[in-house]
């Protein structure tokens, strides 16, 4: 048992989905380890931004001897008469290389064959690694794929060389087209040539000599350590980096021997809205932000080198360069952007498409408007106010600064309007209005923001689903995913008594175009419940928990929400499972009989056992209970009565005969347990709990 290294050595790889090809490389390499049933201590990968590698450690040489038993002709046609092997025996123990009297009699409940057991020695890693290499680079989660040179493989990027190490030993093997070897490059600028890896143990310790951290996680700790100590030392413990998480990976992947180095740029530039900043220097320069400790933008950076330059000033000061340029044009469009009023761009919104079928930003922002004011008058929100902030929803797209920085959305909207004198309320609720815009992201807090962010998504849900352009598979090119669980969770979140059917066609009456589709509320609404039970199992909840209230078809998600809850809590009483399995037995009861009632009022004159008149009186106690608990949406409350009933329903069905001969007594009992049943459908169908 002895350590195997893989790396494959390439052009500059994608930083941001560096990790994740790494992750998948290691992960696959393991999985056909295990599948061919080779044993190791461990695995872990290695990813610089010009290299993907993968280290198991304590690898078997070989595959297990493994028997193998095969099965020839069935035993009566194997032998005649005499007992002498016939010509299927002769010939099926021929193409075990035996004779007949070498084989076995195989049983079992179909019968008896004759067969043959064999022990089939394991293969070699050298025989086995190249073909599991091979399959997990195959099996890497690239979009697009690329070919070069004279080669007809193709990889994410150009790759340079193939290093398969099992020991000291190279594996001679051929992967994307290049003969497997020890050989490797260290950094591009502080290490020149190829050297060679004399064992997988040495891997990392060789590449360090040449100014390469092979470790992902160490060199993103090394970059946060380095990062955060630059900021002490150079503007002291007031100052903090902005270190976004995700943006800290990408500039892991961007880097083999990172340098942390501090610039700064001209305090002026204060003046501009800081998300404008903030952009400039985090998604377009690959900087990091510097804030004060009331997280104000102080004017300051922090970048990563991949060269330990001998004159880091010239480095920093080239990085100052390139940011004031991006800056200066930051400053530049948002004065020349506030020479006009956000009122006065909508005109502009007639020229800009938001889908042919569907019209203009223009008309879309008019049905914003006429939809948020519907919504605001709902939730206790002045719908005059709704309407306007849903009629500038989308005027800061016009504006010079969105152009150059489109991740403004919104936000620009919210100094613009400010700077318009625009009560605060519009304001905020404009930079609201894309809130979440990913999972995990923050609903808007202002009802105004809510009102503006739920119409826009329905109105682009039912506009697209109404032109009969409804997600496909993975093909989602208006996010309408995200956009239905982003409506749900602001209802949720923000505790909103809203009617999904009632807002739909509201929606769907803004439209002045005509939908093609006709059945467009109906698709969308299920649409959207439905991406309710991918997010309530990612929270734990069971898919019986959602079926159970699904089932009710409710059209208000907060109403939803309150019943998962409950159910969720009921599910874990020692009484939940008995009365499940009752309500599963009083539902397949009620559904089967398809008489028609005599009456629907319960005799009790018609009782003949005690247990009847205890369910029947207990049931009668907790109508009005269960009615005015789930008028308050206190369904827990409702579940946690109904408990009580566990006694007097295992009584009943232990006593009574529901389906006697006497119609009477029959339908009698069964109003009782239709009754009963009525009860949990306040809050649940609990019958589809498992």
């Amino acid at each position: 048992m002895t350590d195997f290294l893989v790396e494959i050595h390439t052009e500059e790889l994608p930083p941001k989905s560096l990790h994740r090809l790494a992750t998948y490389f290691s992960q696959e390499i393991q999985a056909g380890l295990t599948k061919a049933a080779f044993t190791f201590s461990g695995v872990q990968f290695y990813a610089t931004p010009r290299r993907l590698a993968v280290l198991v450690r304590k690898l078997s040489a070989k595959q297990p001897d493994s028997e193998v038993e095969r099965k020839g002709p069935a035993l009566a046609a194997a032998y005649d008469a005499q007992g002498k092997p016939t010509q299927a025996c002769v010939g099926f123990a021929r193409s075990c290389g035996v004779s007949p009297e070498a084989l076995l009699t195989i049983q079992n409940a179909q019968g008896e064959w004759v067969g043959y057991r064999q022990i089939v020695a394991g293969k070699t890693v050298q025989e086995i690694l190249p073909a599991i290499v091979t399959h997990a680079l195959g099996a890497l989660p690239i979009a697009k794929r690329m070919r070069w040179g004279a080669h007809q493989t193709e990889f994410v990027r150009p790759v340079h060389s193939v290093i398969l190490l099992y020991g000291k030993e190279v594996i001679p093997a051929e992967i994307v087209g290049l003969s497997a070897d020890r050989k490797t490059r260290g950094h591009r600028f502080h290490s020149q040539g190829w050297f060679n890896i004399a064992s997988p143990a040495s891997y990392v310790k060789s590449l360090a000599k040449k100014y390469v951290i092979a470790d992902f996680e160490e060199r993103k700790e090394k970059i946060r350590q380095q990062i955060k100590a630059i900021v002490k030392a150079m503007l002291g413990s007031q100052a903090q980096a902005v270190i976004q998480e995700e943006l800290l990976d990408e500039v892991t992947g961007l880097v083999e021997w990172p340098i942390a180095l501090c610039g700064s740029f001209d305090a002026n530039f204060l003046s501009v809205p800081q998300e404008a900043l903030i952009s400039a220097m985090q998604d377009h320069q690959r900087y990091f932000p510097v804030v004060d400790e009331h997280n104000q933008l102080l004017p300051f950076f922090i970048t990563i080198s991949n060269i330990d330059s001998r004159n880091a000033k010239q480095v920093v000061e080239g990085n100052e360069r390139v940011l004031r340029a991006r800056l200066s044009d930051a400053a530049f469009f948002f004065e020349m952007d506030k020479k006009q009023k956000l009122v006065d761009r909508t005109v502009y919104l007639k020229n800009m498409v938001f889908q042919n079928k569907l019209g203009t930003l223009y008309d879309k922002g008019e049905r914003i408007a006429q939809l948020a004011a519907t919504i605001a008058d709902s939730i206790g929100v002045d719908g005059e106010i709704a309407e306007r902030v849903g009629f500038l929803a989308k005027a800061d797209l016009t504006t010079q600064l969105v152009g150059e920085f489109p991740e403004l959305q919104g936000i620009a909207g919210y100094y613009y309007a400010l700077h318009d004198k625009e009560p605060e309320a519009v304001a905020i609720a404009l930079s609201e209005q894309y809130f979440p815009r990913f999972s995990g992201d923050k609903v808007p807090v202002t009802r105004l923001g809510c009102a503006i962010a739920i119409a826009d998504r329905l109105d682009t849900l039912i506009g697209v689903f109404g032109i009969q352009q409804a997600p496909t598979g993975d093909k989602d090119p208006f996010g309408l995913r995200r956009a239905a669980l982003g409506v749900l969770r602001i209802i949720i979140e923000q505790h909103l008594d809203l009617d999904l059917q009632v807002l739909l066609q509201a929606a769907a009456k803004s439209f002045t175009v005509k939908l093609e589709n006709t059945d467009v509320v109906k698709q969308v609404l299920q649409f959207m419940i439905e991406r309710l039970k991918p997010w309530y199992q990612e929270q734990g909840i069971s898919s019986d928990v959602f079926a159970a209230v699904a089932a009710l078809e409710m059209k208000k998600p907060h109403d939803f929400h309150c019943r998962i809850q409950a159910v969720q809590a009921f599910k874990k009483l020692p009484e939940a499972q008995a009365l499940g399995i009752a309500n599963k037995r009083v539902s397949h009861i009620l559904d089967k009989y398809v008489e028609k009632m005599m009456t629907e009022t319960i005799d009790t004159t018609l009782f003949e056992q005690d247990a009847e008149h205890r369910l029947f009186e207990k049931v009668k106690e907790l109508h009005d209970t269960t009615v005015s608990l789930s008028k308050a949406e206190n369904y827990t409350g409702v579940l946690t009565q109904l408990a009580t009933l566990r006694e007097p329903v295992d009584v009943f069905f232990d006593k009574v005969m529901v389906m006697v001969d006497d119609k009477a007594r029959r339908e009698n009992r069964l109003l009782l347990l239709k009754n009963l049943r009525e009860l949990f459908l306040y809050v649940a169908d609990v019958a589809l709990l498992q």
